[in-house]
């Protein structure tokens, strides 16, 4: 009872299973029947398309053969002259001399009992030794009774010495009927018949073909007029096997199909089941027509003359046209895998639902986890803070948001690869961990970004900044990367709930702003969130939107910065400085929107907008002032920046050896391959290069011999310390030394007093900018030794 409890048990387990094995085995049958089917539908008519080809080929083949036997009926009828046996034979051996499926050729002229005679004496005077009219006897010849007329072999393709001349065609029953037919129909006659003078090895019946001669220019239309006007007759035999494998070999016969020629049907035929076929293109031919017909097999004739061969084609064994049944068996095959994996699938189902329950519970947890450092991740980070919000509703308690961004980060994934990146961030993952308490949240938002959740402190500012002081210290120490040491720091902003809001997007905002801040402050410090930075970034927005319509408005102004000869004091150019004029705020200096304006790619427009104008307006100058004009780095990333100072050159007339372009060190650490090729460009147009601000940022030797720089212009915070301190003196000194020997000129910025200029005049600088020679005006208010030329632009 207890064995069949269990086996009652497990059948109700493995029903589902059961029913999917029977269901999936009907339907896996079914299927790979119909597609069997299908395949036998699909080859047969493949075949059956190949097979008619190559029996249009063959038959194409044989045409061409016999047409050159009704040459030789043609050459006899077309001359009035008898045709001489040498004629016969050039004739026949050329129009035969690649075919080697003709046996031999024979002229078989109609004689009468008066002509027999002369006959035998032409033949015996044209070489063939010997030569009488012949009869056939048993398996002999002898000389042939006295008759009315003889049809004897008196021209042959065989050599003279051969016994089948003057064999007469008459005196054989079965030739004698096929010329006749060939008579009175006025068609070619074949016949399968074997040869009196067999071929070397040669076993199979040939076919014999007869064409009838009529003497030329008389009637053919009846058959008495045929009987009465007949000349003779030309006779070709055919070895029929090598005849068609040198048709099929000649048009490239397919090898997917195999030919089988069987021998027309006649009276002499018995039984299908012993009828052999005269050629078979399979190296082991079936044993008859009724062994084809069992198989797949198309049907068809080879004519020649008035008899069908019948032909017999099968596909080759192991020939692409063979019928395999492989998507039959592919189907059967993926039908009781799918049948087997289903069923297994279905069976292991029950044991196995705990087990996916568990990966489940496995999949939430990797899904809130970041994989590289093992910390939650922005969706746990955002789920425990929906749910710290949640809680503060109800009267829940304090917390704070910390933002960190890692200082610095972007340099080491740069110049020790993303490996050495990913590293790090695990290492500043386990010293975050180390900062914090257990109940914490610490979680990886992406990149270098991290967050903290700080709760549960009786002061909750005062646990905030304690941790952030502590965290900038930890991740400022030396992390230890294999082959390097490597030193960044942390920016982070702190929100605290519920002072600074209390939903998710007000306390991230805040918390981003304060981190902002951090980083506007010089980094590797912390901020906390106040309600000035707010207003900043109001002011901020409302800035960037007067901006945009102030260069769609054209409210900015060209002022213009004289910069003089050091020696001579002369008057050598200007500068060209951006000014906005606010419609209410009045004049703004560059140093409160240009930041900006970087920073929204607003620079682009302002910058295109200043090059143009300097240019329009450098053109009315004399000819030996030249205008300088900064480029941001934001427009060197612009792909038409190129084009865009050549058509303000173009469009102003101004020659472009009068524009310098000056460009911060800023420029070259990023794209220095592309900006050099774009610096030569502008070199080869005449523009002048001026290293703008040298000094105050990386100062590298190598960008002034790898960039081709006219100028080096030494920052104003040198000038401004250098009757106060020995050391700008001998900086200045060395650039200057260093920028002759490189064939480059030197500007000084900021000059204001005198004692500056004479310094610097001691010193050896080429030019000086500053207050003491002028401040940047307006065009209008500058005044010029001589009038100026009016600019394309204004002409327009």
């Amino acid at each position: 009872m207890t064995g069949r409890w269990r086996a009652a048990a497990l059948l109700g387990l493995y029903r589902p299973a059961l029913v999917a094995v029977g269901v999936g085995v009907l339907f896996s049958l079914v299927g790979a029947a119909a597609v069997a089917r299908w395949e036998d539908r699909v080859n047969k008519i493949e075949f059956e398309n190949a097979a008619e080809t190559e029996a249009i080929v063959m038959q194409n083949g044989m045409n061409e053969y016999i047409s050159r036997l009704v040459a030789l009926r043609t050459l006899f009828e077309s001359t009035n002259e008898e045709i001489t046996r040498s004629e016969f034979e050039t004739f026949s051996a050329r129009l035969f001399e690649r075919h080697p499926g003709m046996l031999r050729i024979a002229w078989l002229p109609r004689v009468n009992r008066k002509e027999r005679t002369d006959y035998e004496a032409a033949a015996i005077t044209d070489g063939v030794s010997g030569y009488r009219i012949k009869a056939l006897q048993d398996k002999g010849f002898v000389t042939a009774p006295q008759s009315d007329e003889y049809f004897p072999v008196f021209y042959s393709t065989q050599p003279k010495t051969s016994s089948v001349y003057g064999m007469d065609y008459s005196t054989v029953p079965e030739r004698r009927a096929v010329l006749e037919r060939a008579r009175d129909n006025d068609r070619l006659a074949a016949i399968r018949t074997r040869l009196y003078e067999p071929k070397e090895g040669g076993q199979l019946p040939d076919v014999l073909v007869a064409i009838p001669v009529y003497a030329k220019g008389t009637s053919r239309e009846t058959v008495a007029d045929r009987r009465r006007n007949l000349a003779g007759f030309v006779v070709g035999i055919f070895d029929l096997p090598l005849l068609i494998q040198t048709i099929r070999v000649t048009t490239g016969a397919s090898p997917a199909v195999s030919v089988n020629v069987y021998p027309p049907f006649t009276g002499q035929i018995v039984s299908l089941e012993q009828t052999q076929p005269d050629y078979s293109s399979a190296a082991k031919a079936p044993r008859s027509i009724r062994d084809v017909e069992r198989t797949l097999h198309w049907s068809g004739t080879l004519k020649i003359g008035d008899t069908d061969w019948q032909v017999r084609a099968m596909p080759s064994a192991g020939g692409s046209l063979e019928t395999s049944y492989d998507r039959a068996a592919a189907v059967l095959i993926v039908g009781m895998l799918l049948t087997l994996s289903l069923s297994t699938y279905l069976m292991l189902a029950s044991r196995n639902s705990r087990r996916l329950s568990l990966a489940n519970r496995r999949v939430l947890e990797l899904a809130q986890t970041d994989i590289l450092t093992g910390l939650p991740n922005r969706a746990f980070f955002l789920a425990r803070l929906d749910e710290l919000n949640g809680r503060l509703k109800n009267d829940g308690p304090n917390f704070s948001i910390l933002m960190l961004d890692l200082d610095r980060f972007k340099n080491v994934n740069d110049s020790l690869g993303h490996g050495a990146g990913d590293a790090l961030l695990r290492q500043v993952a386990q010293r975050l961990k180390s900062a914090v308490r257990a109940n914490d949240v610490l979680a990886r938002l992406g990149g270098d970004e991290f967050a903290i959740i700080q709760e549960r402190c009786q002061d909750q500012r005062a646990c905030s900044t304690e941790l952030a002081g502590r965290i900038a210290k930890l991740v400022a120490e030396p992390f230890l990367l294999p082959g390097h040491r490597v030193e960044i720091g942390t920016s982070i902003g702190i929100a605290i709930a519920p002072d600074h809001g209390s939903d998710q997007e007000q306390l991230l905002k805040k918390a981003d702003l304060a981190l902002y801040r951090s980083k506007s402050a010089g980094r590797n410090c912390f901020t906390i969130y106040d309600e000035a930075m707010s207003a900043e970034l109001e002011a901020r927005n409302t800035l960037e939107g007067d901006l945009r319509d102030a260069i769609a408005q054209c409210q900015l102004e060209v002022h213009y910065q004289p910069f003089v000869d050091a020696l001579s004091g002369v008057r050598r150019g200007f500068e060209a400085l951006v000014r906005w004029r606010h419609p209410t705020r009045g004049l703004i200096p560059p140093d409160q929107f240009i930041s900006l304006a970087e920073e929204t790619g607003l620079i682009v427009p302002l910058g295109e907008f200043v090059l143009r104008r300097a240019c329009a307006d450098a053109a009315n100058w004399p000819p030996d002032l030249m205008v300088a004009v900064n480029l941001s780095p934001i427009q060197f990333k612009e792909a038409e920046l190129f084009e865009m100072i050549s058509a303000a050159l173009a469009d102003s007339g101004l020659p472009p050896q009068r524009l310098e372009i000056e460009i911060t060190e800023s420029v070259l650490l990023e794209r220095g391959t592309e900006n050099h090729a774009f610096m030569e460009r502008l070199k080869h147009l005449g523009i002048e290069l001026a290293l703008d601000d040298f000094g105050t940022g990386y100062s590298s030797l190598s960008y002034l011999t790898a960039f081709p720089f006219d100028k080096i212009k030494i920052d104003k915070s040198f000038i401004r310390n250098l009757t106060n301190q020995p050391r700008s003196s001998a900086i200045i000194s060395s650039i200057v030394t260093l920028a002759r020997g490189l064939d480059m000129s030197v500007t000084a910025e900021g000059v204001e007093t005198r004692e500056e200029f004479e310094r610097l005049k001691a010193l050896g600088v080429n030019f000086a900018q500053g207050y003491l020679f002028g401040r940047p005006q307006p065009i209008e208010r500058i005044l010029f030794d001589a009038p100026a030329k009016r600019s394309r632009r204004d002409a327009a």
